[in-house]
């Protein structure tokens, strides 16, 4: 998935050097060259924007940190990041020393400091978020992602997550941080925490602003994209830990967002199934052989929606309902054994500017050719189409098949008829 590169930026230099520092400050280090940086110019509702020596230090040295080599700058960083906390002691209510020990923390690439100095800031003088702090949060937790990402290659999938929590403290919009977290939480088998993530990343993208940056809004739409198949594989999981109604009531949205998810469908039957709600069953069910008509396994959803409700009219003395609801049954039963083939599971991999379905087809009777047509959908309509020829093995064996399609946008469904038919 991309992760939105606008967010990111030279921000350890560029933007510690945006108005950050006092009048009359002095130099950084003994006999360095003597720097003098005005103070913000915010009228704080809160009081005035107070400085002091060494909230001027601090200032003067962050001001210094594009003038020194790369393997000094931390010693630049810590040495402001002192006197910056220097100027906070000598007056806790010293939103400029909080704002400048912001800044001294990020180049310290400590995010999690810069998060609480910069809330601090911000709450004795609201002002300054507008100003600079919002900015210079949103450009951390960019930084706080990337580490994250880095975390994660590297395996150590807890600090990571320190990471993606601390950046989505820094920004509250930042979907991707909150992606990943549900990542996290869904690889430690923690369903209802990656579902509530990943439920926020859809209502953050669809709450932002349209960008005038059309490589923003291509991520925003594969990361929304992403999001939304990574539900479907959250139904699952719920469905393998034995929680078919919390799978029901996610499928129910993911079947509107996902109108053509064959996963989504068959999911939704298999968690109706279980519950044993077969009235509810029965569209359902008819919706996941549409899609995925060579699906034994939806025929067979779709054949006991019929039958548990046979049985309980049975049940419940109503001969003449229960012989119409078992006769609708047979007739779904005899479809599902006509199938020329069977496709019970493909996989969907985008390469590029092309979609590669592989998949496996098991031998049903017939051995005559089939051929399949496969549709791919997206947010806005019909992405591409290809078709493959599939010659059936014997009854029971399996035997491979692959299609390529090209298309330029993520793929949200892939539904598929068998050509002729």
């Amino acid at each position: 998935m991309k992760i939105d590169r606008g967010l990111l930026g030279t921000l350890a230099v560029a933007a510690l050097g945006a108005a950050c520092a006092s009048a009359g400050g002095t130099g950084a280090g003994g006999g360095g060259p003597r720097v003098s940086v005005p103070v913000p110019t915010v009228a704080c509702s809160t009081g005035p924007l107070a400085t002091s020596p060494s909230a001027d230090s601090a200032a003067a040295n962050l001001t210094l940190i594009a003038t020194v080599a790369d393997s000094a700058q931390r010693v630049q960083y810590t040495l402001a990041r002192a006197q910056a906390g220097r100027a906070i002691a000598a007056g806790q209510a010293s939103a400029y020393g909080y704002y400048l020990a912001g800044q001294a923390a990020i180049g310290l690439a400590d995010y999690a400091d810069a998060d609480s100095l910069f809330r601090r800031s911000v709450e004795l003088c609201p002002e300054l978020g507008e100003y600079d702090v919002n900015r210079l949060r949103r450009g951390t937790a960019s930084l706080s992602l990337e580490r994250g990402g880095a975390l994660i290659q590297s395996g150590d999938t807890t600090a990571a997550a320190a990471a993606y929590q601390t950046a989505l403290n820094l920004d509250p919009n930042s979907y991707p941080a909150e992606f990943y977290l549900g990542l996290v939480s869904f690889n430690r088998q923690n369903t209802e925490e990656a579902v509530r993530r990943w439920r926020r990343v859809l209502q953050v993208i669809d709450a932002l602003p349209a960008d005038s940056s059309a490589e923003v809004m291509a991520n925003r739409a594969e990361t929304r994209g992403n999001t939304l198949n990574a539900l479907v594989l959250a139904s699952a999981q719920h469905l393998n830990r034995q929680q078919s109604a919390e799978a029901a009531a996610l499928l129910a949205d993911l079947t509107r967002w996902l109108p053509n998810s064959p996963d989504a469908w068959y999911n939704y039957a298999l968690a109706l199934n279980n519950l044993q709600r077969y009235t509810d069953l029965v569209p359902v069910a008819q919706r996941a052989t549409e899609i995925s008509p060579l699906s034994y396994g939806a025929w067979v959803l779709y054949y006991n929606a019929y039958a548990g409700q046979s049985q309980a009219a049975t049940a419940a003395g109503n001969t003449a309902q229960a012989g119409e609801l078992g006769r609708q049954a047979r007739q779904i039963s005899s479809r599902s054994e006509a199938l020329p083939v069977q496709l019970e599971s493909f996989n969907i991999d985008v390469e590029g500017e092309n979609t590669l379905i592989r998949g496996v087809a098991v031998g049903a009777g017939p051995t005559a050719p089939v051929q399949v047509e496969f549709t791919l959908h997206g947010s806005s309509g019909e992405l591409g189409r290809g078709t493959v020829t599939i010659t059936p093995p014997a009854r029971q064996e399996q035997t491979p098949f692959e299609l390529t399609i090209p298309n330029s946008a993520p793929v949200l469904g892939v539904t598929y008829r068998v050509a002729g038919s």
